[in-house]
């Protein structure tokens, strides 16, 4: 049976907090993976713990552990990692061990369970994305990779990471809160830390990667007013990558499963190494593109397929371990899907028109 609890221990002298989640599917014969998800500024890991990681694990079998940041008493009491994200030499929690905090989170978990140490990964949003780019500055010994939404490097942090590590980052273009910043002005500086051409030079230098090794769009299937940009830098050192998904339209926002891409689930491929497969070329006109949604999402049982711009071919199911679960052949816009776990899952769609992608979740 699944578990979520939470957890409290004193670190460096002041209560500490975490929620864990370890799936159904965790028998401990195996080492797993351990993913720490970090919320953003004024937030906290309940509202952090929803934004579907434990879908994840319940089919591709990793731990979750959500922790929580301290209250900052200068910002209204408002929670806030020491992140490195500031202003003018000024940042938040400047007192705060939040590097050795993970740390001994680790060592907690690794005790209880069997995680393996080769495995562990980091990502977060806005503040939680800076305090991600931190540990892979500062804590790279043992975290494999880390992915950040929306913050990038911290303006006050002094990175030396000392070895490569591959990174990924999400931005909207339109992001009012943590600018993504484009020369032409199209949006407003990162005023906390490296705008995102910036983040992207720092990385790919630390990583010694050389050229784009793979680029374009997601298809515009969700027709959700945003347009995904993704490229990928590879020729690294020790195979470590840099990613950047570019969200031309989205302001401060965690993309969900009815977008065209899904963040968590983008996340966690990245943090399997694996790339898109779903890509089309940069500069496509949208109409184009064959929209295809998919609803009702979640579902139970059966899934439909809006297939009115295209005749389908064939219908295959991923699991988030990249594994497909189930292909339909069928020219039918209706598969049943009750057969499978709870969890996330990729639909690929092929029709007349090219192959396409959604995600859905599996109630």
């Amino acid at each position: 049976m699944a578990q979520q609890t939470t957890h409290n221990w004193d670190f460096d002298g002041t209560n500490r907090e975490y929620i864990q989640y370890v799936p159904s599917v965790y028998d401990g014969t195996e080492a797993v993976p351990l993913v720490i998800v970090l919320h953003g500024l004024g937030d906290n890991m309940a509202n952090m713990a929803q934004v579907g990681f434990r879908q994840v694990s319940d089919t591709a079998n990793f731990i979750v552990v959500t922790p929580q940041a301290i209250v900052d008493q200068l910002l209204s009491g408002s929670t806030a990692w020491n992140s490195g994200a500031g202003i003018a030499g000024f940042s938040l929690n400047p007192t705060i061990d939040d590097v050795g905090f993970p740390n001994a989170l680790i060592d907690t978990i690794s005790d209880q369970y069997n995680i393996d140490q080769s495995r562990i990964f980091a990502t977060g949003f806005s503040m939680g994305g800076f305090m991600s780019n931190r540990l892979a500055c500062e804590l790279n010994n043992r975290i494999a990779s880390i992915a950040s939404v929306a913050g990038t490097v911290g303006g006050t942090l002094t990175c030396n990471p000392g070895q490569d590590i591959p990174v990924c980052h999400f931005h909207g273009t339109a992001d009012t809160q943590v600018g993504y910043g484009i020369a032409d002005g199209g949006a407003q500086d990162n005023s906390f830390g490296n705008n995102v051409v910036d983040w992207i030079s720092f990385w790919n230098s630390n990583n010694g990667c050389e050229n784009i090794t793979l680029e374009g769009q997601f298809p515009n299937s969700a027709n959700d007013g945003f347009i995904v940009d993704y490229v990928e830098y590879a020729g690294c050192d020790n195979n470590s990558r840099t990613v950047h998904y570019k969200v031309h339209g989205a302001e401060h926002v965690w993309l969900g499963p009815n977008n065209d891409v899904f963040y968590t689930t983008e996340i966690w491929k990245f943090f399997l190494g694996l790339s898109p497969t779903n890509l089309v070329a940069a500069g496509i006109a949208e109409n184009t593109i064959a929209a295809i949604g998919i609803y009702p999402n979640p579902t139970s049982d059966i899934l439909r397929i809006d297939n009115s711009n295209a005749k389908i071919l064939n219908v295959s199911v991923f699991n988030t371990a990249g594994q497909m679960v189930k292909e339909f052949s069928s020219s039918s816009n209706a598969i049943d899907v009750s057969s499978l776990e709870t969890g996330i899952y990729q639909i690929m769609v092929a029709t007349e028109n090219g192959l396409f992608s959604n995600s859905f979740i599996k109630q």
